[in-house]
């Protein structure tokens, strides 16, 4: 069966901190989905463990959640993509539906969006690989998936943009030191030596 591409792309600053290692990584992201032709495939939101889990005890005292809490009880103790739908009212005047086969409500109403519940702790290019794959089978009906994530922010302007944030909201110098684990995995990613790795990232500080 022929690969099919989805070009994936990301919002936030914050997203690539956590995947340099600047900061833990992020718990959820905005992605807009695309085909190679350059024709929206859909928008979806990713989350992982780390986020949801956290709000549990926000929402256990809260009956009309209970839907949401019990679906997110179940993802935690599961090892496999889930998803969570939101469906608009016939009569909204704003009423939207997604344009692909999903899930109808009891009103026949198909969801106006998804979130992608992904079996990970935190989000990095293999978690956005994978979980956009999940949704390109179960939704878009690709079996053989390549995920691309365009746009990606160089480790430069990463580190800039995040030493300006924690000097705004932190009113202190910031001090940022690499992992072993991150240059590691920069290593494999940009297919460099470790000591190159190194000396790109302390250039860049």
């Amino acid at each position: 069966m022929a690969a099919e591409k989805i070009i994936v792309k990301t919002e936030s600053s914050n997203l690539w901190w956590g995947i340099y290692g600047l900061c833990e990584k992020a718990g959820w992201e905005d992605l807009e989905l695309f085909y190679e032709s350059g024709e929206k495939a859909g928008a979806v939101c990713l989350n992982t463990k780390g986020y949801l889990r956290n709000a549990l005890d926000e929402l256990l005292n809260k009956k009309h959640e209970k839907e949401f809490y019990d679906a997110v009880q179940e993802y935690l103790s599961d090892n496999v993509c889930h998803y969570w739908f939101y469906y608009d009212e016939p009569e909204d005047e704003d009423f939207q539906e997604v344009n692909y086969d999903a899930p109808k409500n009891g009103k026949g109403v198909k969801p106006r969006f998804i979130d992608i519940w992904h079996p990970d702790e935190g989000i990095d290019l293999e978690i956005i690989e994978t979980g956009v794959k999940s949704f390109a089978k179960d939704f878009l009906g690709i079996e053989n998936c390549i995920v691309e994530v365009a746009d990606t922010e160089p480790l430069e302007e990463a580190v800039n943009s995040f030493k300006l944030h924690q000097e705004r909201f932190g009113g202190e110098d910031v001090k940022i030191e690499f992992s072993d684990e991150l240059i590691s995995e920069l290593s494999k990613r940009l297919k460099m030596e470790k000591k190159d790795v190194f000396e790109k990232l302390n250039s860049s500080i």
